[in-house]
């Protein structure tokens, strides 16, 4: 019997073994597709005032006045309380006065863009120029209104109401997005207040409360720095 060719039987081996592979592999079910895990991004909040926050109130005069008449005063008392995220703020068309930004145009708090402003008095507090140039401020009821002013879109936000016994007595911004506001509210028989801090975080509508243990000695200086912020008005 002759016998078979090495080489030849070597090859038709091979050849067998790659269309085996072939066909077994077309069988298989496609591996699926892996995604890479992507990590939602968690804001981290702090539960105590952040350095910058800390470093507009001094600079705005506030800090000084404070520490001028109590004791022991320090930042780190105001805590963190309270966060929330409001999508539904009242906002209404803002047409003012002629003599409005006359009578209002040094207190208002303008963004380092200039884009926006907050206005802190005009709700409550009625500013009159007499004939002599004297301004003179009348309270014009017991309630606060912080709005949140865009004159591009001439549109008015409202950020904070309050009722009778709460007040805001400053405010300002830490950058183009971000609002802080400082106040106070008392309790039912007004016998103390509790000072607080608001943050607003433009981009997302989110609020941040921040309060204080020190609820007597900062509530009084509170409600007479505001008096201080509006020098050159006489309050009555």
């Amino acid at each position: 019997m002759k016998k078979a060719n090495p080489g030849i039987s070597a090859a038709i081996i091979a050849v067998s073994l790659f269309l085996f592979s072939c066909q077994s592999g077309s069988d298989k079910k496609k591996e699926p597709e892996i995604v890479p895990y992507e990590q939602e991004t968690v804001e981290i909040v702090d539960t105590l005032l952040s350095n910058e926050t800390i470093s507009f109130f001094n600079h705005s005069g506030f800090s000084d006045y404070a520490k001028s008449g109590l004791k022991n005063f320090d930042w780190s008392r105001f805590k963190l309380t309270d966060t929330w995220k409001e999508d539904s703020l009242l906002t209404i068309a803002f047409k003012p006065d002629k003599s409005y930004f006359e009578l209002y145009g040094k207190f208002l708090k303008y963004s380092p863009d200039s884009s926006l402003f907050i206005d802190l008095d005009s709700y409550n507090t009625i500013i009159t120029k007499e004939k002599n140039g004297k301004l003179t401020g009348f309270e014009e009821g017991p309630d606060t209104e912080i709005s949140l002013v865009n004159p591009s879109k001439k549109e008015k936000t409202r950020l904070v109401f309050l009722g009778p016994g709460g007040s805001v007595d400053e405010g300002g911004w830490l950058d183009n997005e971000t609002v802080v506001l400082i106040g106070l509210q008392y309790n039912d028989d007004a016998t103390s207040a509790k000072p607080l801090i608001w943050k607003y975080h433009l981009p997302d509508s989110t609020f941040y409360l921040y309060e204080s243990s020190d609820s007597v000695g900062i509530g009084s200086k509170l409600n007479s720095w505001r008096k201080e912020r509006l020098k050159g008005v006489e309050l009555k």
